[in-house]
């Protein structure tokens, strides 16, 4: 099913969705183990602060760095207004950039801006899922938007299928899987 969302609102819907999930962490919290990589929360909303700031990056400069290792510390003394201030700037950067089809370099090659965005709407929507589950909390994936990153990733299969584009390998969603469930089980959480 093909969902007609613009991409700048998907994400900002998908930051959304990831910043109300942290700003109801307690302290303690942040220090929790979530998602297949059992990163601490911190490291984990680290992943996606400095994943976010890409987008940035490729809209002012035209290429990305590659990103080794990331280490919480990036998030400073108040981890949510880190996470706001990178958001925000990704937004503006999506509204304002001349074309999704714009290409920019990566270290492993060129790749398309509106395919920059489509990862990091998708990695906003299931790290707000891992962090919810390792603090107890239900994340509803909105549906849509749920539905609107397979059809990004279905125009990637190969590349998925090949290993090496998503951190975790596809698993089989249950039968008769709603959109979040499969997005989930795409992403190797759950089946």
């Amino acid at each position: 099913m093909e969902v007609n969302i613009e991409p700048a609102d998907a994400y900002q819907v998908a930051a959304g969705l990831l910043g109300e999930t942290i700003t109801s962490l307690t302290d303690q919290e942040w220090d929790l183990r979530c998602g297949p990589d059992e990163l601490t929360i911190a490291q984990a909303v680290a992943w996606v602060v400095v994943g976010d700031s890409q987008i940035t990056a490729a809209a002012e400069r035209g290429r990305l760095d590659e990103i080794e290792e990331i280490d919480a510390g990036v998030l400073g003394p108040n981890l949510v207004a880190t996470w706001r201030g990178t958001a925000v700037a990704a937004i503006s950067s999506i509204r304002n950039v001349r074309s999704l089809d714009i290409s920019v370099d990566h270290p492993s090659g060129r790749l398309a801006f509106g395919d920059l965005v489509g990862q990091r709407v998708s990695e906003n929507l299931v790290r707000s899922w891992d962090i919810g589950r390792a603090v107890g909390r239900d994340i509803e994936i909105p549906g849509d938007l749920a539905e609107w990153c397979l059809g990004f990733w279905t125009a990637h299969a190969e590349a998925v299928m090949g290993g090496g584009v998503l951190p975790n390998r596809p698993i089989e969603p249950p039968a008769e899987a709603d959109a979040p469930t499969r997005l989930l089980a795409f992403t190797g959480r759950i089946a």
